[in-house]
């Protein structure tokens, strides 16, 4: 993912997920919230998806409203865990 956008962009955005020590997993649910200085601005839900090679993928398309600085937050559920992970990135004007 990329750190500043323009304004006017619309783009996806994919998410690796991998299990650290090789054992076998299935995402059960996955959401994301994107925040504009603590805000939400948008939310929805991830596809969930898995490649031929087995590789597990969150995905989600953003357009963010305004300028400024942004955090997409992804929230993933395997078995009984929930996992969050945050990305900052900025827009500013073409």
């Amino acid at each position: 993912m990329r750190e500043k956008y323009l304004l006017g962009e619309i783009f996806p955005v994919k998410f690796l997920v991998h299990s650290t020590s090789g054992d076998p997993f299935r995402v059960l649910s996955a959401d994301w919230e994107l925040l504009s200085y603590g805000n939400k601005e948008s939310s929805g839900e991830c596809d969930i998806t898995t490649d031929d090679d087995g590789n597990t993928y969150l995905g989600m398309t953003l357009e963010p409203q305004k300028t400024g600085k942004y955090t997409l937050v992804v929230t993933f559920a395997i078995g009984e865990y929930v996992f969050k992970r945050d990305v900052d990135f900025e827009v500013s004007e073409p």
